[in-house]
């Protein structure tokens, strides 16, 4: 649920929100529950950031926790 919440956040133009919602969802999980349909929505949130916005911190963090 916190990852479609966070994929609200940008669909709602709150970008940084919905990147930091979801850092906080991944960072809660353990590593071994990182995968799956979580990863992917996770995934889906950083492919729908529009170029520009690419240079944000939250999303920056976002791009570093999925390539951990």
């Amino acid at each position: 649920m916190h990852m479609d919440a966070a994929l609200c956040d940008h669909y709602a133009g709150n970008t940084s929100q919905g990147c930091t919602r979801a850092v906080d969802a991944l960072i809660a999980l353990p590593s071994d529950q990182r995968t799956g349909l979580v990863r992917s929505r996770a995934t889906d949130l950083l492919r729908a950031i529009p170029p520009g916005h690419d240079r944000e911190r939250a999303v920056a963090d976002l791009r570093d926790i999925l390539r951990a």
